[in-house]
């Protein structure tokens, strides 16, 4: 149940955000829902990933200003179930843009 609830919730986000957007810009809900489905992936993906950039980055400001070296963290990374609903949205709407666009490849 916890998981529906997960995918429910994950795909209200990303269809409200791309219908808001769609309405605010007077344009089709297809022109910008793989590109808001490609965000809220790559979103996810930062704030739920360990060791990456930003953890290195803070870790080097941290041993530059007080002279202890600090243990850096390997990058770690396990896909929980909002990121693998948001990444099947991004290639469904990838797919619904290729085919909705087809004419013009």
């Amino acid at each position: 149940m916890k998981r529906l609830i997960t995918i429910a919730i994950t795909l209200l986000v990303i269809l409200g955000i791309s219908f808001g957007v769609a309405h605010y810009t007077h344009t089709k809900f297809i022109d910008f829902s793989f590109l808001i489905g490609l965000a809220v992936t790559v979103i996810i993906w930062f704030f739920t990933s360990k060791g990456g950039f930003t953890s290195r980055h803070t870790d080097l400001q941290v041993q530059g200003t007080t002279g202890i070296k600090v243990e850096q963290q390997k990058f770690e990374f396990s896909p929980n179930l909002a990121f693998i609903t948001s990444l099947a949205y991004t290639i469904i709407t990838f797919a619904a843009m290729l085919y909705h666009y087809r004419s013009y490849l």
